[in-house]
């Protein structure tokens, strides 16, 4: 007994010291540098395994952004799959090297009429992020990496921002949109593509090439942010639809029918993890934008970045692409002697019609 309590006594001031570290480690490390030390080895992974190119203009110039798929990212700015964590803009150098072209981010007021990013549940009032993130730091992250060919390999390929507003605050759109303007001006689609002038939906994808496509829901109309938001899922053009919608619809012949010559983004149903769903299905049916949170690496995953594994933006398959109406010759009229039509035969005895 006395050498099993000398050994207490021994192993219990070194498991005191490790529980003190870590608490005081919590406590005094920030929040972002936290979410970075758990996001860079998850992330890391991916590069191991992805040989990634960027698509450049088609040799079928004609191809559109509805024709591809783009490797897409929901819960951008969380490290891993646990819902209560802490998130960081520090992520989204390592997210947008892993190849998704396509990030959402959710925003929030932060009580003053800024905007922030982060996850709630604001019907229960619960916080799914511990903290916060500036969505300023956001775009200025997006801006230096996204279309940096040294910390991205597929810069060139369009990237698309969804912006999901939690929030009727016409304030923090503005200052969304000042934002923007501010970080991203360079990659910003001209103003033929403002208020949302164009179906981008239709457009050859060669006119994309390393630009920002701003999308978001018909809430920032009347805000300076509905000049800068390109496609709207406020609109038929595209649609906004959870796993569960998508996966299990009741009509999949129509969804088929509606993304040859439109658009369909599928985002995660929020549960009690960011675990991924298989999105194989979905595929099938022709969604293009299938959000996945890459800080999951789970079996799902897996999956999904087999489809990504060379291209970010990858053609779909031609049955689920728009069907080109087949053209036929114009007809030669047939000899007026061997018609069918009433033929009048006359004679000096006869006049008659045949």
């Amino acid at each position: 007994m006395e050498v099993y309590g000398y050994s207490f006594l021994m192993i219990f001031p070194i498991v005191l010291i490790l529980l003190v570290g870590l608490v005081l480690y919590m406590a005094l490390t920030p929040s972002e540098v936290q979410a970075q030390i758990k996001a860079e080895p998850t992330f890391n992974a991916y590069n191991s395994v992805m040989a990634l190119a960027p698509l450049g203009c088609p040799a079928t110039p004609s191809y559109r952004l509805c024709d591809y798929y783009m490797a897409s990212s929901a819960y951008s700015l969380f490290p891993g799959a646990k819902i209560y964590d802490y998130i960081s803009d520090n992520v989204i150098p390592m997210l947008v090297k892993a190849g998704p072209r396509v990030v959402e981010l959710d925003i929030y007021d932060d009580g003053s009429g800024g905007p922030v990013v982060g996850l709630k549940n604001q019907k229960l009032g619960i916080d799914y992020a511990y903290n916060t993130v500036p969505f300023g730091a956001c775009c200025v992250a997006i801006s230096n990496n996204a279309f940096n060919s040294v910390a991205c390999p597929v810069s060139s390929d369009p990237f698309v921002l969804s912006l999901v507003f939690h929030t009727t605050n016409n304030n923090v759109m503005n200052a969304c949109a000042e934002a923007l303007k501010t970080s991203c001006h360079q990659y910003l689609l001209g103003p033929t593509f403002g208020y949302q002038r164009k179906n981008l939906a239709i457009e050859p994808i060669c006119n994309l090439q390393s630009k920002l496509i701003v999308i978001s829901g018909g809430e920032v109309k009347g805000t300076l942010m509905e000049e800068l938001v390109n496609l709207s899922w406020g609109t038929s053009n595209l649609r906004r639809l959870t796993y569960t919608q998508a996966a299990q619809t009741n009509d999949s012949a129509e969804l088929i029918k509606h993304n040859r010559d439109n658009i369909t983004m599928v985002v995660p149903d929020v549960g009690s993890d960011l675990v991924n769903m298989n999105s194989q299905i979905l595929l099938t049916y022709g969604c293009q934008w299938n959000l996945m949170n890459y800080g999951s690496v789970d079996s799902a995953m897996e999956v999904y970045i087999g489809e990504f594994q060379e291209h970010s933006v990858v053609l779909k398959p031609e049955p689920l692409r728009a069907i080109v109406p087949e053209k036929y010759k114009t007809p030669v009229m047939p000899d007026p002697s061997i018609s069918f039509q009433p033929m009048r035969k006359t004679s000096p005895i006869y006049d008659i019609k045949v």
